[in-house]
């Protein structure tokens, strides 16, 4: 190996170097292919096509502009900080894996930060995360995932008469900080789209306040949309939204409404809270959703129902087993095979996707109180931000079982995962990670 590889081990392990002179010394490292040395073929890694375990983007709890890297590999965190512009309201993961997006609603944009972990030839390619650059918009809100696309929903502002927007992005997009199409709608309102190929499902709201009660179906021309429907009927106080290969789901203030997409056909229907089984009062106002499986799970409250689109009902999953705890975080696993929850006691209980039973049930995985959890990694793993101990608390999902606690050098908050696409072929899990609470509902800013 040359001297330059070397140099970049080494680099790899000295924490006190600052970013920017490792970053300049990393691009120092490219060969002819524009490809960084560090993590090259003759690298000690010598990955196969999925085998690097990713990297962890986590925003400081005492202070939230700054981002650190953990590389799930090297077993550290990488050497010094992104420093964002504003605090962070959200960070999500791009539809491929690569990006991570840092989304500060109430300034406006949402930088991009490349994770540094990229297919080339028949290795993966490791270089030092960097931002990507910025998009903008009035109230970056909702982030909607659905195979290979993302939907970014800009919210608006209404009482400066600036409309809600739409960005249809992908990895591809996100290299150069930019949409594959982009829409500006009629209305200003706290609202989500749901990409569907070349359609987008997108809200609409009719009056002067409030959530939005219409679903529009858009059709993409070139780098932008046209309306071609608005679904009948309406779903008023509309907050929540899924997807999968055939239908999309929304949530409304008296029950959800179903849309089935058949080619280029949508039609919907509209089932009532009573025969969903929910109780006077409740609403699902969230959804967890993934490409490949056919049921979705609906969030009221404490509340899950596990929804049938094709039947039209609804069945209650018993996670709570009678004891007396409140939901605090949720999440599909990256196949969609195995539903995630974290309880106000600490407990995580994982529930098997194709006939909803326990898969397992970890006790006192992390103190109760407020917390942070991703579910991601190939094998997929859970990931508990542990504020009071500077650390990451980690599950294995398969095994049900506690690992090795990362240690950091800060209070954790906010995470999410950058890496590998596992698998090109299968699509992606489609929650919508939007920070709200499911019940509450008054969302207008």
């Amino acid at each position: 190996e040359n001297t330059m590889q070397r140099m970049m081990k080494n680099l790899k392990q000295n924490a006190a170097l600052p970013l920017s002179l490792l970053a300049a010394l990393t691009m120092a490292g490219c060969n002819e292919t524009g490809t960084s040395s560090l993590g090259s073929s003759e690298d000690e890694h010598d990955h196969a096509e999925s085998d690097h375990p990713g990297r962890l983007v986590i925003a400081a709890d005492d202070d939230g502009t700054q981002l650190y890297m953990y590389d799930l590999e090297a077993g550290a965190l990488l050497p010094g900080t992104l420093s964002l512009d504003h605090d962070a309201s959200a960070l999500y993961t791009s539809p491929g894996k690569r990006f991570v997006l840092a989304v500060q609603r109430d300034d406006n944009q949402v930088q991009i930060v490349d994770g540094g972990l990229y297919l080339h030839d028949d290795h993966v390619d490791e270089v030092i995360p960097s931002f990507a650059g910025t998009l903008t918009g009035p109230a970056p809100t909702h982030f909607r995932i659905h195979g290979e696309q993302a939907a970014l929903f800009y919210d608006g502002d209404a009482a400066n008469a600036i409309m809600a927007q739409v960005e249809l992005l992908t990895d591809e997009s996100l290299e150069t900080a930019s949409s594959v199409a982009s829409q500006t709608f009629a209305s200003a309102h706290h609202g989500v789209a749901e990409p569907r190929g070349d359609v987008l499902l997108a809200t609409f709201r009719t009056a002067a306040a409030g959530l939005p009660e219409t679903v529009d179906v858009y059709h993409q021309h070139g780098d932008h949309y046209h309306k071609e429907d608005t679904l009948a009927p309406t779903c008023p106080d509309l907050h929540g939204a899924g997807s999968n290969e055939d239908y999309s789901v929304f949530g409304c203030s008296d029950g959800i409404l179903i849309v089935h997409q058949n080619g280029e056909d949508f039609t919907a229907e509209h089932v009532d809270n009573a025969t969903l089984g929910l109780a006077a009062g409740e609403r699902i106002g969230g959804f967890d959703s993934h490409h490949e499986l056919s049921h979705f799970v609906g969030y009221a409250g404490d509340s899950i129902y596990i929804i049938h689109p094709e039947d039209g009902d609804a069945e209650e999953l018993d996670w709570t087993e009678g004891a007396a705890v409140s939901l605090e975080s949720h999440s599909l696993d990256p196949h969609g095979e195995h539903l995630v929850l974290l309880d106000d006691a600490g407990d995580l209980r994982i529930f098997d996707t194709a006939d909803w039973t326990e898969h397992a049930h970890v006790d006192d995985a992390i103190a109760p109180g407020n917390t942070h959890m991703v579910v991601a990694g190939e094998p997929a793993h859970v990931f508990l931000s542990d504020t009071d101990n500077n650390s990451i608390v980690v599950v294995h999902l398969e095994e049900g079982s506690l690992e090795s606690p990362l240690s950091l050098t800060f209070p954790p908050a906010a995470l999410a995962w950058a890496g590998l696409d596992s698998d090109h072929e299968e699509e992606h899990s489609d929650e919508d990670e939007h920070d709200h609470d499911d019940d509450d509902h008054d969302h207008d800013h």
